[in-house]
């Protein structure tokens, strides 16, 4: 089990390094980043970095989902935001 924990460990500051690199400055970043140094969240906080995680870190901009199906979609923080 130790040894899943480390790769579970590994995995997530992997995850940090590439949403620093690559990922927006936007609503849900610093929610997932804290999550993944094991930090708690409140419901909200999780809801922002999930879409975030989701979004692909809005590599391609601060922009609705449009996936109306999703449980949280009403919680979208750029819900309504359309592209060029």
């Amino acid at each position: 089990m130790t040894g899943q924990r480390n790769n579970t460990s590994g995995q997530m500051e992997q995850q940090i390094n590439e949403i620093e690199a690559h990922g927006l400055a936007a609503k849900g970043r610093k929610e997932l980043i804290r999550h993944l140094e094991g930090k708690p969240l409140q419901r909200g906080q999780a809801i922002m970095g999930k879409c975030y995680d989701c979004m692909g870190y809005y590599s391609d901009g601060k922009l609705d989902c449009l996936i109306p199906a999703c449980p949280l979609y009403s919680f979208m923080p750029y819900r309504g935001q359309v592209g060029d």
